[in-house]
């Protein structure tokens, strides 16, 4: 056999091999930056939202609501982050309420929330009190509007026309599609 020939087939050898690795390194390196986007992916609308609360929330005002706009589907139940901040120089207890804004016409029952409303703080010390709102099957299109409010004395002198409330009155807005 010549000489030159099986050179120049080795040679050939050898660079479908380097360019075999080549190609290799090339679609390990894509399959790694696909997953890296796959990660950034995974970050949900939920933990936006979540993440967003908290440093909507997270202030020096009394009291304060995460997002106050929600739209919550009949059936289904919405959270909002509600926070109170204790300016007091002494360990107090506050009261959380919510009301509806207006009576709603024609079905006064529609809207539907829950909360843990009693909280204990330290001077300067915050804490976040989660609102549950529940739209019932059957309620009609609209934004309908809960006013939450805190007390720092008793929960019963915590009424509509008080003088005991503890920062501003915060607004929810529930729009049911």
């Amino acid at each position: 056999m010549n000489k030159k020939a099986f050179e120049l087939s080795i040679n050939f050898i050898v660079i479908l091999i380097l360019s075999i690795v080549i190609f290799g390194f090339g679609i390990k390196f894509l399959s790694d930056f696909m997953k890296s986007v796959d990660d950034i992916t995974k970050f949900t609308d939920s933990d936006f939202n979540a993440n967003m609360e908290k440093i909507l929330c997270d202030s020096s005002e009394r009291t304060c609501i995460g997002i106050s706009r929600k739209e919550i589907r009949p059936n289904k139940v919405g959270f909002f982050t509600f926070g109170v901040l204790n300016t007091y120089e002494e360990r107090k207890n506050f009261y959380v309420d919510v009301e509806q804004a207006d009576p709603y016409e024609n079905n006064p029952d529609e809207i539907k929330y829950r909360l843990n409303n009693e909280l204990t703080l330290d001077p300067n010390e915050q804490d976040k009190v989660v609102i549950a709102v529940q739209v019932p099957g059957g309620t009609k299109k609209g934004t309908y509007v809960l006013n939450v409010y805190v007390c720092s004395d008793e929960s019963i002198s915590c009424g509509k026309d008080s003088n005991n409330r503890y920062g501003t009155t915060q607004k929810l807005y529930v729009v049911v599609p």
